[in-house]
């Protein structure tokens, strides 16, 4: 097999064929947010892209692979490396931009190619000596050992070392006296530049290669202009060689290096935001992937709210979820803020960044091959239509059943609220209806609790109070029967028509 692309077997505009936009169903996840979180410190990259399509199993287990061997300190550390490396050079790059000079740009180039020889033949030394497991990093590194092994490179490295030896060899003191400006060749006997290093030493082990370019990164100055101009002259050979370089090495950069080192930026952003996440005490687990409908996930959490609650210091919950043999959806019922929405949320997320390869924010998970998430949460009205929240809410839903087939996972939360009790349970009936008999699975949030009710493939999921005289919420959701009647105390709760609450009305 031939390496192609590190996030999946095929080349990324095959995995995410066409226009790649956010789906639907990221605002309702809070997806958007977490994305945001996840790419944050690599705002350099566009990596949004990759997170927008789902993947099918061969994909998923590929890029699962790379992200257990990007999880071992070693292999992290040399993909980081070479980031870094490989930024340097495309920032070497940049300085050309800004340059009116031809030697100085010629000698930014130059740079640049040495920062990107270096750093790719250091990555694939590190990738030889490390524990390889995945099929994308092993493609990768025997690419790669062949690239190092083309003539192009070859020469490319060949060249490069040498002109970078014949500047490290220019040496040149200046000498300034009154009016006059002297350049010679060689050191000083006082060497006091080298005494400054020695004195401010850097360790520099990790950058391969600190390239000093005695003009800087701006415009040369009228000074360093005739400096140049002087040094071109004591050294005619160097000035030349460099000249003839830059014509056969101006685009030196392979394609593939470069997407490698985009594109390996997803898995790098995901674990350093995993790893913020598990430094405030959060847990993550590899899902393992069934053939069959089943999901069964342990202690798990909302991601979005997970990160606000620990900034702000508050406590989180984590929940449970799992189908026995013929169940296909779960409907959660209970108090209004009693954890029902961000319960849907999680399980959500769980099934996304299963979709997508990475790691998920729960104990343990056993979750199916879904083939897209479908979701459809409760929205403002859109006054200008003046179609009405309902008509709205049915138009949307008729748009979303088109697409959802047996394989697709559904969260519906909270609609038909601004219609009448029976009216909501009759097309809250209907809807359900549909989604079964399309064998799909997924979870249904209401405070219509009789919907839990005449069907085996059904779960009842009740937002647990405290205990059954309080109505104080735990956020746990229970696997149980519903009874409506916590929801129905709330209500009551929310008009004020609690029993003594009215009998103090009755006695004013």
């Amino acid at each position: 097999m031939v390496y192609q692309s590190i996030l999946g077997m095929e080349k990324p505009e095959e995995l995410n064929p066409g226009d790649i936009s956010m789906p639907g169903f990221f605002y309702d996840l809070n997806l958007d947010q977490v994305v945001g979180d996840i790419l944050e410190e690599h705002k350099l990259y566009d990596l949004k892209r990759y997170y927008y399509g789902p993947l099918d199993r061969d994909a998923i287990e590929y890029r699962q692979g790379v992200l257990k061997d990007i999880d071992k300190p070693e292999v992290f550390d040399s993909i980081s490396s070479f980031s870094q490396a490989m930024r340097r050079s495309r920032e070497y790059l940049s300085y050309i931009e800004g340059c009116d000079n031809d030697t100085q740009i010629m000698k930014w180039n130059l740079d640049s190619a040495y920062s990107y020889v270096v750093c790719v033949e250091r990555l694939l030394n590190e990738l030889n000596d490390e524990q390889i497991e995945s099929m994308g990093l092993t493609l990768f590194r025997d690419w790669l050992a062949e690239y190092t092994k083309s003539d192009g490179f070859l020469q490319l490295r060949e060249d490069t070392y040498r002109l970078i030896g014949k500047f490290a060899d220019m040496k040149f003191n200046i000498k300034i006296k009154r009016d006059r400006v002297i350049i010679r060749k060689g050191y000083l006997e006082e060497d006091y530049c080298k005494q400054l290093k020695e004195a401010f030493k850097v360790n520099t082990d990790d950058m391969h290669y600190y390239q000093n370019n005695p003009f800087g990164t701006s415009l040369l100055s009228p000074l360093e202009e005739k400096v140049l101009v002087i040094l071109s002259k004591q050294y005619p050979e160097v000035f030349s060689e460099l000249y003839d370089y830059d014509e056969v090495h101006r685009d030196f950069m392979d394609e593939t290096v470069v997407r490698f080192e985009h594109e390996v930026q997803f898995y790098i952003a995901f674990r350093l935001y995993r790893d913020r996440m598990k430094d405030m005490g959060f847990h993550f687990c590899y899902p393992s992937l069934r053939q069959d409908n089943k999901l069964n996930i342990t202690m798990v959490y909302d991601l979005a709210l997970a990160g606000k609650n620990a900034r702000e210091k508050k406590e989180v919950v984590f929940n449970d979820c799992y189908y026995n043999e013929g169940e296909r959806f779960l409907i959660v019922t209970g108090p209004n803020q009693g954890g029902k929405t961000t319960y849907a949320r999680a399980l959500g997320q769980v099934v996304y960044f299963t979709l997508m390869g990475l790691m998920v924010p729960a104990m343990t998970a056993e979750v199916p091959t879904f083939d897209g998430i479908y979701t459809h949460f409760a929205v403002e009205e859109n006054l200008d239509t003046g179609a009405g929240k309902l008509k709205e809410e049915l138009i949307r839903f008729k748009g979303l059943m088109s697409r959802i087939t047996e394989h697709s996972f559904v969260i519906i939360n909270e609609i038909f609220t601004s219609a009448a009790s029976y009216d909501a349970y009759i097309m809250g009936r209907k809807v359900i209806e549909f989604l079964l008999k399309l064998n799909c699975s997924g979870v249904y949030v209401t405070h219509i609790f009789e919907l839990t009710k005449g069907d085996s493939r059904i779960v009842s999921m009740v937002a647990a109070l405290l205990d059954d005289g309080s109505n104080i919420r735990t956020f746990r959701i229970e696997r149980k029967p519903a009874d409506g009647r916590s929801y129905a105390n709330t209500i009551v709760e929310k008009h004020q028509m609690t029993y003594q609450e009215v009998k103090e009305r009755i006695s004013r």
